[in-house]
C-alpha cells in the first residue's frame, strides 16, 4: 500500500510540473497580477488611510481660516469700538472747562492752590510710576 500511495504522489507532482508552467504561460500573456484577498485588503486599507489624510487636512484648513475670519471680525470690531470711545472722550474732554473746575474747588469745596513751598519736584529714572518709601516732607 505504501508503494502505491508513493506511485500516486509522483503521479500526481508530475501532473503539477506539467500543469504548473502552463499556467504561468498564462498569466504572463494576460499581463495582469492576480488579487489575492490580502492585496486587496492592503490596497484598501491604503486608500482609506488616503481619504482619511485629506479629510482631516482639509477640517484643519478649514478650522484655521475660520479662525482667521474670526480673528479679523474682533479685530475690525476692537478698533471701532477704539475709535467710537476716543471721540466720546474728546467730546467729554472738550465741554469740560477747567476754570469752572478751579472755581468750583476754590469756592465751594474750599481748595486752595498750592503754594511756590508746597510744590516738591522729583525726577526718577522710570517715568510711569514711583515707589514711595517714606512719608513726603512736609515744609511748614
Amino acid at each position: 500500500m505504501a508503494a502505491a500511495a508513493r506511485q500516486h504522489a509522483e503521479r500526481r507532482e508530475e501532473r503539477v510540473a506539467d500543469i504548473h508552467p502552463i499556467r504561468e504561460e498564462r498569466r504572463k500573456a494576460k499581463g495582469g497580477v492576480r488579487l489575492t484577498l490580502s492585496t486587496i485588503f492592503v490596497l484598501f486599507a491604503g486608500f482609506s488611510l488616503m481619504i482619511a489624510s485629506v479629510m482631516f487636512f482639509i477640517r484643519t484648513q478649514n478650522t484655521l481660516t475660520m479662525s482667521r475670519n474670526q480673528y479679523a471680525s474682533k479685530l475690525s470690531e476692537y478698533e471701532e469700538l477704539k475709535r467710537s470711545n476716543d471721540l466720546y472722550e474728546e467730546r467729554i474732554i472738550s465741554k469740560v472747562d477747567m476754570n469752572e473746575v478751579a472755581r468750583i474747588a476754590e469756592e465751594e469745596l474750599g481748595m486752595q492752590r498750592a503754594s511756590e513751598g508746597q510744590i516738591i519736584s522729583y525726577s526718577g529714572q522710570i517715568e510711569d510710576y514711583v515707589k514711595q518709601y517714606t512719608d513726603v516732607p512736609t515744609y511748614e
